[in-house]
């Protein structure tokens, strides 16, 4: 039986009056209708008749004590065994007081002495108004308390309830948040329990005062995890009493995510500081090993570079060499007829990723291999990546043994590729466990650190004393700059002076020779792919300059760390002379050409000794933009006088503004002047 509930002090009162004395039941019952007009008032001449009237709009039962075939107490009974809440009031005669305590004990509300039928009536209103009201408004708080409770579970942030010092209520979000059950956070001192030492006096502060707080917090789960959160204060009334209403909202996963944001910013930071600043090889993986190192938890970093033969050389190290040398890193071609799978040195034989976890006694919990082209999702963790029950094998022992004693827990290696060409490795030894975007961001820096050697590289060979002389032959259709040649005839020889990148496009300055200008003009207006720039003539050659697409033959040679130092179109063959440092061996560069164009030939290599001069040096000086501005402007004619080209034209066709042309043409020549004049 379903009791209504939504009852005010301002609505109607319905009781049910039992009593088998018919006559004094029908008098009281009119006389109460007069004194309280606001009662609906039922009659039953029984307990049974009481039973079957006790409906769900019953909100008072009023019974005589003494009936045939069952007291007043009895039929209390019976009334709440279907309606436990009910209010009960019984009707006893005068001196029958015992009677009276006997059914307040049995769970009576009240009990009124039969006197006169007006005296009876006057005090049976006010009785059951009482008892009414007092039943509604009971009814009324369990329900917004019940309301209140299912509010506060089915709310995902935490919510603790706090009165008289202590919390007395808490919800499943706050169990599952603190990983604490119920009784752990009502029975103690939540604070202590929950809130991180350094935050607990904040937020006893915060407690204390009594005004609406917000504070940034973190708090150590039971696990012992460190979460932030901002916790929520509100001080309330409830019931009359004071008492403290606390929302703890998790906000790790944006914490981690705006440091991941400001790690990446400095990373991009560090490392653009360090493509600007430094020039060589060497001082390029140093500057990388350093900045690696300089994480707590890095142990130990090292750059190891392909040798000629096809080996490691460790070109930088940084941290506690003694695993690296233990484990026989330094001596790669050795530890690889051992059959090691030291991590670096597995990373650099099969050119990929390779992730290791070292257990606790030195064994390996498993070995991962990372496809680094490999399309990862950034926001999740590949938890099957390491297998805890992955055997350790014989040629594991040393290398784990060894980094089990200088405290690594996790190895990271890397191929260093760019432009189809090896370059070596990058091995980063850490403590505490693998993390996804560790290694993604371990891998970033690995294709930034294979671009910046490959640009180093390059670099070098400019100012070498010794390189390597690649002659090939290429022909390609589909290539750009050969389609210019085609387009020309069998008569006209180009020769390209200078390739710049420009986004997804190439820009090539270039003579030809045996055409006329508007033979040059009406060819390149005449090719699908390239976008025709300026061209002029002067002094017996033609000098132009095309857009094509990327990537082509002078970028291409670039990434596969190639120094450009001629090529020359004609009758249908591009002659390239490429300068590759002497370390560097002519096989895997000739191969990356191979693998962008139809036919490449490797014609003639040979080692040339370049004798060291001025110029050497001054380019060795000159930052790439500075290079670059200075030798467009040359090829372009912006020194000749008349200029051929404005500097708003030079700049158009580097891709830059006019003033930043101009600040890197003067920066240029500030530097070749000095050179020139200023040198011992």
């Amino acid at each position: 039986m379903t009791e209504t509930t939504d009852r005010t002090s301002a609505d109607p009162v319905t009781v049910l009056l039992v009593d088998d004395d018919r006559d004094w039941l029908t008098l009281v019952v009119h006389r109460l209708r007069e004194v309280a007009p606001d009662f609906d008032v039922y009659e039953a001449n029984s307990p049974e008749g009481a039973l079957a009237r006790l409906t769900d709009d019953v909100e008072c039962v009023v019974s005589d004590y003494y009936m045939p075939g069952r007291t007043g107490i009895e039929l209390l009974a019976a009334v709440r065994d279907v309606r436990p809440d009910i209010p009960f009031l019984l009707f006893t005669g005068a001196g029958n007081e015992g009677l009276a305590s006997s059914a307040l004990s049995a769970g009576a509300d009240d009990y009124i002495v039969k006197t006169s039928v007006d005296d009876s009536a006057a005090a049976l209103a006010t009785r059951v108004r009482t008892a009414v009201d007092k039943h509604r408004t009971e009814r009324a708080l369990a329900e917004s308390e019940a309301r209140y409770r299912t509010l506060v579970e089915n709310v995902r942030d935490a919510i603790f309830v706090a009165r008289d010092g202590g919390v007395v209520l808490v919800n499943e979000a706050a169990t599952t948040l603190t990983g604490y059950d119920r009784a752990a956070l009502t029975d103690g001192d939540i604070v202590e329990t929950v809130v991180h030492p350094d935050d607990r006096g904040r937020v006893r502060d915060a407690l204390d005062l009594s005004v609406p707080q917000s504070l940034d917090i973190r708090i150590r789960d039971r696990g012992g995890e460190t979460r932030h959160c901002i916790l929520d204060i509100d001080h309330v009334v409830d019931d009359g009493l004071p008492g403290t209403i606390g929302v703890l909202r998790d906000i790790t996963a944006q914490v981690n995510h705006q440091r991941r944001l400001e790690r990446e910013r400095d990373t991009k930071e560090a490392i653009r500081e360090i493509l600007v600043r430094q020039s060589s090889r060497v001082e390029v993986a140093e500057s990388f090993c350093r900045y690696i190192g300089s994480d707590p938890d890095t142990v130990a970093a090292w750059v190891g570079e392909r040798t000629a033969g096809g080996g490691l050389d460790p070109l930088a190290v940084v941290g506690d060499e003694s695993y690296l040398r233990a484990a026989g890193v330094f001596d790669a071609d050795a530890a690889v007829r051992r059959g090691s799978t030291e991590p670096s040195l597995t990373a650099f034989r099969e050119g990929t990723t390779v992730v290791r976890a070292v257990g606790d006694a030195g064994g390996l919990d498993a070995d991962t291999d990372v496809d680094a082209d490999a399309d990862t999702d950034a926001d999740t963790a590949d938890d099957a990546d390491i297998d805890s029950d992955a055997p350790t094998t014989a040629p594991d022992a040393g290398w784990m043994a060894a980094a089990a004693a200088d405290g690594i827990e996790t190895a990271v290696a890397v191929a260093l590729r760019h432009g189809g060409v090896d370059y070596g490795v990058l091995g980063v030894y850490r403590r505490g466990a693998d993390d996804d975007r560790e290694r993604r961001r371990f891998e970033e820096l690995a294709e930034t650190l294979g671009y910046a050697l490959s640009t180093a590289e390059s670099r070098e060979a400019l100012v070498a004393d010794e390189v390597v002389r690649v002659r090939l032959s290429v022909r390609d259709a589909d290539a750009g700059l050969l389609a210019v040649g085609d387009a020309l005839g069998r008569d006209a020889e180009v020769v390209v002076h200078t390739v710049l990148p420009r986004g997804d496009r190439e820009r090539y300055f270039v003579t030809v020779r045996g055409a006329s200008e508007a033979a040059v003009t009406d060819a390149l207006a005449g090719l699908d792919g390239v976008t025709p720039g300026a061209v002029t003539a002067g002094d017996g050659v033609v000098r132009a300059q095309f857009d094509t697409a990327a990537p082509s033959l002078g970028t291409t040679i670039a990434d596969a760390g190639g120094v450009l130092h001629r090529v020359v179109v004609a009758d249908g063959e591009a002659t390239v002379v490429v300068d590759l440092p002497r370390r560097r061996p002519a096989g895997p560069f000739v191969e990356a050409l191979a693998a962008a164009f139809d036919s490449v030939v490797m014609t003639a290599r040979s080692h040339r000794t370049v004798e060291s001069d001025i110029g050497a040096s001054v380019l060795d000086g000159l930052t790439d933009r500075q290079r670059e501005s200075l030798e467009v402007a040359y090829r372009t004619g912006y020194f000749e006088r008349p200029k051929r080209h404005s500097a708003a034209e030079v700049a158009e066709a580097i891709g830059v503004s006019r003033s930043t042309f101009t600040q890197h043409l003067r920066a240029a020549q500030r530097k070749v002047f000095a050179e020139l004049f200023d040198a011992e």
